[in-house]
């Protein structure tokens, strides 16, 4: 066959394959079983090796040469969308806050804090007063005036308020708790966090991409891709996870079986792209089968 011949038959098969569905050529279940045998755990270590890990290196590589902002990714207009979504209140939610504020460690920092702090100004207010003089020294100055009559008041009335602390305390830190609740769930805050969120959102894309080598500098790479074989392995071997997986790749390919390949192709304005591909690349593959001894066997040539 010469090329004229070999292109009219590659135009043909194309037209062809055009007016075909895809579960004419995809069989989820066969599908499925490729992915077992290709999901072996050596197989997929050499994969990682040749192109996860390689390809990473020569992404960080390029991101450190480079002096653009990471807000080049985005067009203005989905960044100003982003931020819009951002920038709206961000409630928390009231089960999150009531959890954390009943958490037990929680508390007991709360409770420790404020017992502290009583505490301390307790002891303050009894050993300084503003000449220098301790309120101890004024109320022992004043019971030896009085011929002894409150003597150690001073001594007695610190003591008697730091007893009391402790159960001002309890009381304080289930106040201190509702009002963090009232706070953290309010709605001033809810817009805060939003406005946050949204800032920080802007000063991300001002930041250079090559800032990103820079904070991922110390991820255990070689770690992650020797675990990542065992960990497809083990997922795909899960049924359930199987079960969803063979689900949505049969919802898929029935949805795009509503549609011719041609079909398609036009969506996506690939048909003519796609028909100089197989002519491209097409050709010289069917003219180097048509002159091997594969396809003498085959046509007793």
């Amino acid at each position: 066959m010469d090329d004229a011949a070999l292109t009219r038959f590659l135009d043909a098969a194309f037209a062809f394959a055009c007016t075909r569905r895809v579960a004419e050529f995809v069989d989820v279940d066969r599908l499925m079983a490729a992915a077992d045998v290709a999901a072996e755990p050596s197989r997929v270590a050499r994969m990682v090796a040749r192109f996860v890990a390689t390809g990473r290196a020569r992404v960080l590589d390029r991101l450190r040469a480079s002096s653009l902002p990471l807000g080049v990714w985005l067009p203005e207009p989905v960044r100003d969308a982003f931020a819009a979504m951002l920038g709206k209140p961000a409630p928390i939610p009231r089960s999150l806050v009531d959890k954390l504020v009943a958490d037990e460690n929680v508390r007991e920092s709360a409770r420790t804090m404020l017992q502290e702090a009583l505490s301390s100004f307790i002891s303050k207010a009894f050993s300084v007063t503003p000449g220098g003089r301790g309120l101890r020294g004024v109320i022992g100055f004043g019971a030896r005036a009085a011929g002894g009559l409150f003597g150690g008041i001073g001594e007695e009335i610190q003591r008697q308020l730091e007893e009391r602390v402790r159960d001002f305390v309890d009381g304080g830190v289930a106040m201190l708790q509702q009002r963090a609740a009232q706070k953290l769930t309010s709605e001033d805050t809810a817009q805060k966090l939003g406005k946050r969120r949204r800032a920080m959102f802007l000063e991300l894309l001002k930041q250079p991409e090559s800032k990103i080598p820079h904070v991922v500098r110390k991820t255990p790479w070689d770690a992650l891709d020797a675990m990542l074989p065992a960990l497809i392995a083990h997922n795909l071997a899960r049924a359930e996870l199987r079960a969803a997986v063979r689900d949505e790749l049969a919802v898929v390919v029935a949805e795009l079986s509503t549609q011719t390949i041609g079909e398609l192709l036009d969506e996506l304005g690939l048909r003519a792209h796609a028909a100089e591909a197989v002519r491209v690349h097409g050709l010289p593959l069917a003219r180097a089968f048509a002159h091997s001894r594969e396809f003498a066997v085959l046509t007793g040539s």
